[in-house]
């Protein structure tokens, strides 16, 4: 395992397009990152950077304390699983497996013992003979780390490595490497577009918009605690309203008019602007009784479109209020056209940069 420093890399391509702005990340150790963001952010760029294979406008990278940002590929003590797996179709498994250390000038005993120890952390030790045609989609995926791992690299880079698996295949896969991260304590830094890959499998998550970092936090910081709204809206779905600051309602909770309603929101930091946006999640609101709704942070809404989802269903209700529709989640269905009372909890709630 390595720690890798990324410390203000930009990267503007020959046409103009300037498609990372000075991004700065410390990764950990033995931590699992992930680059999150729309297509066109940035995120695989920057991965490939890290790799080797895209020459930097400015900034270095550093692993382990070392220079590398001028070194060849090979050199950097990385090794890549790419989105294709890029298995040689001629090669066996083992072959797959053996081509980097072979490269690298390992002798026999050392590519036996390699081999050995890849085959038996991702389970294939059974295949080692067969083409990459004779083995399924999830195993393919395996093949391709099995042969990261065999090159014994600080770092791991991973580019969208499950977007060509089916949806139960996918998850099944997400959880092996996850586990295997763990096991054996490789720096991973993991690039995908889809939020609920990211969410369960990092440590930390980057979301880049733009070719800027809009926000770096642990899965669920990121997630309850949204900095902006892109980030917001781009992870999960999340309800959104104006908001006037009215001030203070408690030691660390502040009062806000909304369109819905006054609100009192539980927050740390002091919100520097008089106009925000404040977000919940869908799952935050709650039924309550008429009777038992309290004056604040509460809103009555008429149920317009549901859909069922197996374990909770999504609801859209809109307010007389409001012209916006919201999205919450209850457990059972509701009847299209149903009047309800919604309390949203001031922990569920935070505040958003009024800008974005």
């Amino acid at each position: 395992m390595a720690s890798l420093s990324i410390q203000g890399v930009s990267k503007t391509f020959p046409n103009g397009h300037k498609v990372l702005d000075d991004i700065t990340i410390d990764v950990a150790s033995g931590e699992f990152l992930t680059l999150l963001g729309p297509s066109g952010c940035g995120k695989t760029t920057l991965l490939k950077a890290i790799a080797g294979f895209h020459p930097l406008t400015s900034g270095r990278f550093l692993i382990d304390g070392k220079d590398v940002t001028a070194l060849p590929p090979e050199r950097r003590n990385t090794a890549m699983c790419f989105q294709s797996y890029a298995l040689f179709p001629h090669m066996t498994v083992a072959e797959n497996i053996l081509f980097g250390p072979r490269q690298n000038g390992a002798g026999k005993a050392e590519c036996h013992a390699r081999l050995e120890a890849a085959l038996q952390q991702v389970d294939l030790a059974a295949h080692a003979t067969k083409l990459p045609s004779a083995l399924s989609g999830g195993q393919q995926q395996r093949v391709a780390l099995a042969r990261a791992l065999a090159m014994r690299p600080g770092v791991i880079l991973f580019d969208e490595p499950l977007s060509n698996l089916d949806a139960k295949l996918r998850e099944q896969v997400r959880f092996e490497i996850r586990a295997l991260q763990a096991e054996h304590g490789f720096t991973a830094i993991y690039v995908t577009h889809d939020q609920a890959e990211a969410l369960a499998m990092s440590d930390r998550i980057v979301v880049l918009n733009g070719g800027r970092i809009a926000q770096i936090g642990a899965p669920d910081e990121i997630y309850d605690r949204p900095a902006t709204r892109f980030v917001a809206d781009f992870i999960g779905a999340a309800n959104i309203l104006k908001a006037d600051i009215l001030g203070l309602a408690g030691e660390t909770t502040w009062r806000v008019r909304t369109d819905l309603g006054e609100f009192d929101i539980r927050s740390e930091s002091d919100p520097k602007a008089p106009k925000h946006f404040v977000c919940w999640r869908p799952e935050a609101a709650e039924i309550v009784s008429e009777a038992q709704a309290p004056q604040t942070n509460t809103f009555r809404a008429l149920v317009t479109a549901q859909a069922f989802q197996g374990n909770v269903t999504d609801v859209l209700v809109k307010s007389g209020a409001s012209d916006t529709a919201f999205r919450i989640q209850t457990r059972r269905p509701l009847a299209i056209g149903a009047s309800v009372t919604l309390r949203v909890d001031p922990a569920s709630l935070c505040f958003l940069e009024a800008a974005t």
